[in-house]
């Protein structure tokens, strides 16, 4: 009786077992879908962003890709363009947004988008980039000059909605220079980075 007992008692544990299995599998299974869903959303998304970033810059000039770091080609109360997390395309505006949003819809001829209010125009980060350019290429400028040495890149960060400069060493010193010799504009912000290897 025991042994009939004890092999009851192990075939329900083993159903049980194979139960719970079935439903943590059904359950995975589930979650994988969701998963696959929200990746396949945010992909559309991603998608229908980058078509309405290329709509918007043509609004700006059809030859926005020949110049795209033209400072004259982007409107004073544009602040740049990203996609978000969830694959939404989002305006930087500096201007009363709703204003400006209705002329974005007028342009996207779409509401799909996302408008965020900034300080600094997309413009304004250009000229100040144009202004770094400008030293970098100056060959009057020392090899050696303090900047220089430590200069790992610059560019304008939409999101963060300042010129970003990538010093190898961030001290006082190099951005006092950089301050003194290149361009004192409160759109810049030092953050440290490496110089890019170049193959």
């Amino acid at each position: 009786m025991l042994k009939i007992t004890n092999y009851i008692f192990l075939s329900i544990i083993i159903l049980i077992s194979a139960s719970c299995n079935q439903q943590k599998s059904n359950n995975s299974n589930n979650n994988s879908d969701n998963n696959s869903n929200e990746e396949n959303s945010i992909k559309q998304n991603n998608q229908v962003a980058l078509e309405l970033h290329d709509k918007l810059m043509n609004h700006f000039s059809r030859d926005w890709m020949e110049r795209e770091s033209d400072p004259d080609l982007y409107p004073n109360y544009y602040g740049g363009s990203f996609i978000d997390n969830d694959g939404v395309f989002v305006i930087a505006v500096t201007q009363n947004t709703e204003n400006v949003k209705e002329l974005l819809k007028e342009a996207l001829e779409t509401d799909n988008f996302k408008v965020e209010s900034v300080r600094y125009s997309y413009k304004e980060m250009l000229r100040v980039m144009d202004s770094i350019d400008e030293f970098l290429v100056n060959s009057s400028i020392p090899d050696d000059h303090i900047v220089l040495a430590h200069f790992a890149g610059a560019y304008p960060d939409v999101m963060e909605n300042r010129v970003k400069v990538l010093l190898t060493e961030v001290n006082q010193n190099i951005i006092s220079s950089f301050k003194r010799d290149v361009t004192n504009s409160q759109l810049v912000i030092f953050e440290q980075g490496e110089i890019p290897e170049l193959f």
